[in-house]
């Protein structure tokens, strides 16, 4: 879900600023919540303990603007690559607030799937570029985003879908408003599509109708995922699991921009299967 959403906004980036895309994506993803919500949930949205639901919506929303900004100036696989540090700080931040220590296993798979994303990458010098680090501190904040919703274990997956989202949508505006509410003038020609005459103020064509609604479906479903995975497992052992963003990644670069994986991306990515069975091997968190 990371990977896709970030190859539409990469595309949607020639022509509309990264606060205006965020915008769009978190309302989108508000508004198919309330309407999956209407038709099958009656779980309770209020929440005791919303200090922290805002901590997870706050800290996700930065880490996506982040990278959203960063896509605009490095490789999507290189982005993403760096995003999943989270992987690696995750565990470090339950180690330093909860005074957790993960399974052996579990470090080690973090270890080796971290190998496999940088033998697919064999990142260069250009990794170290300054909007690189932009998406090395959206990694950071992932982890923390990862590590307060361990928290919210107990909560239902749709509450704190919902926190995410509405809590996420206010700083998305507060962000527009910073900067004067910047949508920026469409750069037609750089688009993959011709716009249609009629929506030339506001959109590409129908193929951008259609990329904001796979934005809201999958801003929906992404953090319903996270929520509902760490019932079930660890910061530490839900972590390494972005990894597979990096596979999709790839993908999305073969297919839309005819870069053919290396021998060397096969290989990481075997190394990263590795790393996963290895945390799954790991024991089992139950939660209280």
């Amino acid at each position: 879900a990371v990977a896709v959403m970030a190859a539409v906004v990469k595309w949607a980036s020639h022509g509309f600023s990264s606060e205006f895309l965020m915008a769009v994506r978190w309302a989108a993803g508000l508004a198919v919540f309330f309407a999956f919500y209407a038709i099958f949930s009656r779980v309770s949205l209020r929440s005791a303990r919303w200090p922290a639901q805002a901590g997870v919506a706050v800290s996700w929303t930065a880490a996506i603007f982040l990278y959203y900004v960063s896509v605009r100036y490095v490789p999507l696989m290189d982005a993403t690559l760096l995003l999943n540090t989270s992987a690696l700080f995750g565990p470090l931040l339950a180690v330093v607030f909860d005074h957790k220590r993960e399974p052996w296993r579990v470090w080690g798979g973090s270890a080796i799937g971290f190998l496999g994303v940088l033998i697919v990458l064999r990142p260069g010098a250009d990794v170290f570029q300054p909007m690189s680090l932009v998406a090395l501190v959206a990694g950071l904040l992932m982890a923390l985003r990862i590590y307060l919703n361990s928290r919210l274990a107990d909560e239902p997956k749709q509450r704190t879908t919902f926190y995410s989202l509405a809590v996420g949508l206010a700083v998305c505006l507060l962000l527009m408003a910073a900067t004067g509410f910047h949508v920026a003038r469409p750069a037609w020609q750089g688009m993959l599509f011709t716009p249609a005459q009629v929506a030339r103020p506001l959109f590409v064509d129908s193929a951008l109708l259609g990329g904001v609604a796979v934005l809201g479906a999958l801003s929906l479903l992404q953090p319903l995922l996270v929520a509902w995975s760490l019932q079930y497992a660890s910061v530490g052992q839900v972590a390494p699991f972005r990894y597979t963003a990096v596979i999709v990644a790839a993908a999305i670069d073969w297919l839309v921009w005819d870069q053919v994986p290396t021998w060397f991306a096969v290989g990481g990515m075997v190394l990263i299967g590795m790393g996963g069975m290895l945390i799954l091997a790991s024991p089992r968190h139950t939660p209280t």
